[in-house]
C-alpha cells in the first residue's frame, strides 16, 4: 500500500506540472480523451481511502480536500477544441509573457528577498536537482524556481520513493524522505499559499483557479505527511527597487535563465503518460 500511495503522489505532482505549464500537445490530448481528469481523480481518491485505512501519513480530512479539489478541477477540464482554445488563451492571459500576464509562476517573485538570497535560491534548487541526477533540458530558458519544475521535482521522488519501498532500501528510503521535507520546507510550501490566493485574487474561476487549489491542498499534505511547518513568504514582496528608494544599498533584482532532464550518464527521470499504480 505504501508504494502505490507514492505513485499516486507522483502522478499529481505530474499532472499538476503539465496542468501549469503552456498547453502543449500532449496536455491537450490529455484533456481530449479525458485521461487528464480520469488520473488525477484516481490518484487523489486512492489517497483518500489510504488515508481512511491509516495507511497514509495523513489525516482523512487532508485528503477529503484534496479529493474536493480535485473534483472540481475535473469539472472544469475542457473537453472540446473550443474550450482548449478558450483555455490556452487564458493561460497567455494570465500567466504567459506574450500578453504581460501578472501572475507569476517563479517562486522568487513570491519572495522578500534581495538580489543575494535570490540567487541563493536559485542555487538551492539547482542543488537538489543535481544531487538526484536532474538538471534542465539544453534550451530550456524557466528558472530553476519555475513552479512546473519544483512540481516535477517533487514527483520524480515521490517515484523514487515508491521504487526503494519496493526493493525494501530502508537508507535510501531515510534520504528521499528527509529531501522531500526539506524541499517542502525550503520552497514548495513557502510559496504555494501566496501563489494560490494570487490566482484567487486574479482569476474569476474555472481550471487554473482549482487547479492552484489543488496544489495548495497537496503541499499542505504532504508538509503534514513529512512532519514540517513551511514558513510562508509574507503577503506582500517588496517591488524589486523598494530598497533603492528606501537608501538600502541591496537591490532585489531578478535573474533570468535556466525541464528537468537526466544528467549525462543517468537514466531518464521523467514519468512518462503518469504510470498506473499497478504498473
Amino acid at each position: 500500500m505504501i508504494k502505490t500511495e507514492h505513485v499516486h503522489r507522483a502522478r499529481l505532482y505530474k499532472l499538476a506540472s503539465l496542468g501549469f505549464d503552456r498547453p502543449d500537445e500532449q496536455l491537450i490530448e490529455a484533456f481530449e480523451c479525458g485521461e487528464f481528469e480520469r488520473q488525477l481523480l484516481e490518484s487523489a481518491r486512492a489517497l483518500e481511502t489510504e488515508a481512511a485505512d491509516g495507511t497514509a501519513g495523513t489525516e482523512p480530512s487532508d485528503r477529503s480536500r484534496l479529493v474536493e479539489r480535485a473534483e472540481a478541477v475535473a469539472d472544469r477540464c475542457p473537453s472540446d477544441s473550443e474550450e482548449i482554445d478558450s483555455l490556452t488563451d487564458e493561460y497567455a492571459a494570465r500567466f504567459g509573457f506574450e500578453n504581460g500576464g501578472e501572475i507569476s509562476l517563479y517562486e522568487i517573485e513570491y519572495s522578500p528577498g534581495t538580489v543575494l538570497t535570490s540567487t541563493d535560491t536559485l542555487a538551492d534548487l539547482s542543488g537538489f536537482y543535481g544531487a538526484f541526477g536532474l538538471e534542465k533540458r539544453d534550451g530550456y530558458r524557466d528558472r530553476s524556481d519555475h513552479l512546473c519544475l519544483e512540481l516535477e521535482f517533487c514527483s520524480h521522488l515521490a517515484l523514487q520513493t515508491a521504487y526503494l519501498y519496493e526493493t525494501e532500501d530502508e537508507t535510501g528510503i531515510d534520504v528521499l524522505e528527509s529531501a522531500q521535507a526539506s524541499f517542502l520546507e525550503d520552497h514548495l510550501g513557502r510559496w504555494v499559499p501566496r501563489f494560490r490566493e494570487t490566482v484567487d485574487d486574479g482569476v474569476a474561476g474555472g481550471f487554473y483557479r482549482e487547479l492552484a487549489a489543488t496544489v495548495d491542498e497537496l503541499v499542505a499534505a504532504d508538509a503534514k505527511r513529512f512532519d514540517v511547518e513551511p514558513s510562508v513568504f509574507p503577503e506582500t514582496p517588496p517591488a524589486p527597487t523598494e530598497q533603492f528608494l528606501g537608501g538600502d544599498e541591496e537591490g532585489d533584482f531578478r535573474c533570468n535563465g535556466c525541464g528537468i532532464s537526466s544528467m549525462p550518464g543517468q537514466e531518464p527521470s521523467t514519468i512518462p503518460n503518469a504510470p498506473r499504480p499497478d504498473g
